[in-house]
């Protein structure tokens, strides 16, 4: 009787699959959280940009007014357009009936934060809510003071450059979640009720949305010069800086993102001075 050769075919072992599996999951999570710091370094780059041009927005805005200021200073005072902006902007943040939003330097917060929401802490020292500072922001949409359809057809300082002093400052100021931006609104600051919007499209189509409803991680403080002015002798502010401040968390960070920027203009009154 023949023999009969039974050949036994030899598989994977158990713990050759597994260690198969293992090093393909391994694999899997490398490429995947390449793949995340990818999108997250592109997000971050692309926050970062978007917050220099709400940056550079505002600080065009402040030197619109001063350049404007400063071309018509020579002007009859019913002539100068610009001159109530520009007080608005650069007159002492204590003084009486009128004041504006110019601070002492000693009064000027940190920027370096461990948390944004340090920023809108009253009860913090670098609160821009402080007693001590005002901070605010430009309406990049409507910087015309002769611009009486703006509200009621009346001129309204306070919807073109709308600070803390708002009786809505705590709605308007606020922290973001995306990046520093600010969001229009079809109603004045003053008014009871926002309609804001938040889509791109309809921001950028619609010339009805001209208030500023929410200045989400972004500010502006301005700090006077408090050296006595050599011509005078007095305590005339040579110059103004305005500090340009954002705080916001990029993708994928703990840690906020605090960017900030100063523009110095000198005061156009002493440069006329100068020049009699």
């Amino acid at each position: 009787m023949p023999r009969v050769k039974i050949i036994f075919k030899k598989g994977d072992t158990l713990v050759e699959v597994a260690f198969a599996i293992a090093v393909f999951a391994l694999v899997s999570i490398i490429s995947v959280t390449v793949m995340n710091a990818g999108l997250n370094t592109a997000q971050a780059s692309l926050e970062v940009t978007m917050a220099r041009n709400e940056m550079d927005a505002q600080a065009e805005a402040i030197r619109f007014i001063h350049n404007a200021f400063t071309l018509e200073r020579e002007e009859v005072v019913e002539n100068q357009q610009y001159r109530e902006l520009w007080y608005k902007l650069s007159r002492d943040s204590r003084s009486g009936a009128e004041p504006g939003m110019a601070i002492d330097a000693t009064a000027l917060p940190e920027l370096s934060v461990s948390s944004c929401s340090e920023i809108y802490d009253r009860s913090n020292a670098k609160s821009i809510f402080n007693s001590n500072l005002v901070a605010f922001v430009m309406n990049t949409r409507v910087i015309d003071p002769e611009d009486r359809t703006f509200n009621g057809g009346t001129k309204d300082l306070n919807n073109m450059i709308v600070s803390t002093r708002n009786s809505r400052a705590e709605e308007i100021f606020t922290p973001t979640v995306l990046y520093p931006r600010l969001i229009f609104s079809n109603t004045p600051v003053s008014g009871a009720s926002i309609s804001n919007t938040n889509s791109d499209t309809e921001l950028s189509e619609s010339s009805e949305y001209r208030y500023v409803a929410r200045a989400e991680g972004l500010w502006v403080i301005a700090v006077k010069d408090q050296t006595k002015s050599s011509v005078t002798g007095n305590l005339i502010p040579e110059f103004y800086d305005f500090h340009i401040r954002t705080c916001w968390y990029g993708p994928g960070r703990t840690r906020p993102s605090t960017i900030g920027t100063i523009i110095r203009l000198y005061n156009p009154e002493l440069i006329e001075r100068i020049e009699r």
